[in-house]
């Protein structure tokens, strides 16, 4: 299927950007700044012109559904919701962990996704290699440093807070801990967005949210929860 698919993740201060023109990446824009998300409309406009798409060509949107950047998943929320409200095209969201797991999708062992949210608290989410792909293993989920380290101390660490890799090797130095940082890739939330396009697993406006965790922060009401 050649498709055309407009790929954006904001939820770190990686801004990600990734457009796929007849089946073929035709743009792949990565760049890591403070408060970048504020750009992200320009880097698209620029990226459109250079492979002369407008939105009317695409056939979907993806976006990176979080968590993260409370700020950043506003600002990339409200642009895709724009684009769907003005092309009556569909929207998939994907996890964002999944793009970071995704270039380890080859390894032997289980994959455990996390970064800092604060209060003493991190985002954790866990997939398992297979068929060249992942398998999620359950939701996204908000736990303590010490308690994810004690209960996945047999998965592959990745971050990209390299102060959180830091404390995790001070507690246990026998974790398997990814030792640079990763960030959300917009390029890799499209395999799973073209599974979800030719089963029609769209998004509707009404529903398209990012995935929030904190309660305190972003007052959604998720238990806090173990694996």
């Amino acid at each position: 299927m050649f498709m055309n698919i407009l790929a954006i993740d904001a939820s770190t201060e990686n801004i990600s950007l990734c457009i796929m023109k007849e089946g073929q990446v035709a743009a792949d824009y990565n760049r890591r700044m403070q408060f970048g998300a504020t750009k992200l409309i320009g880097y698209i406009k620029k990226n459109l012109e250079k492979i002369a798409l407008s939105l009317s060509d695409f056939d979907a949107f993806v976006i990176g559904s979080g968590p993260g950047s409370f700020t950043g998943l506003r600002i990339s929320f409200s642009i895709i919701k724009a684009f769907m409200l003005a092309t009556k095209k569909p929207v998939i969201a994907v996890s964002s962990f999944f793009s970071c797991a995704y270039p380890f999708r080859n390894a032997q062992r289980r994959i455990a996704v996390i970064s800092d949210a604060r209060k003493g608290l991190i985002y954790a989410a866990c997939f398992k290699p297979k068929n060249n792909t992942l398998q999620s293993n359950g939701k996204e989920y908000l736990v303590k440093l010490e308690d994810i380290i004690r209960q996945k101390r047999n998965h592959l660490f990745i971050t990209h807070n390299s102060h959180l890799r830091k404390q995790a090797l001070e507690r246990d130095g026998n974790i398997d801990f990814y030792p640079k940082d990763v960030y959300p890739k917009a390029r890799y939330l499209l395999l799973p967005a073209k599974v979800h396009y030719k089963n029609r697993k769209f998004i509707s406006v009404e529903k398209l949210e990012p995935l929030y965790l904190h309660p305190k922060t972003c007052q959604i009401r998720n238990k806090l929860k173990e694996l």
